[in-house]
């Protein structure tokens, strides 16, 4: 699933190339309710995983969370 998200991104970008836009807020595991973009309760626990997951590689890579 996160491969397709990914290609998904990539496809926009170059379908696109003028659009300029924000990912921040949006993933895979979160849709669209009400014009907000929300993660559903099913997917909550998994969503806290993956930014756990992502702070330690952060880490580790020595990024200490900077983005780029």
């Amino acid at each position: 699933a996160q491969h397709s998200w990914e290609n998904v991104l990539a496809q926009v970008k170059v379908a696109n190339p003028g659009l300029e836009f924000s990912t921040e807020g949006m993933g895979m595991l979160r849709k669209l309710v009400d014009g907000q973009i929300v993660i559903p309760e099913q997917y909550r626990q998994m969503e806290s995983e993956d930014e756990e997951e992502e702070e330690v590689e952060e880490e580790d890579n020595g990024d200490g969370g900077r983005e780029e």
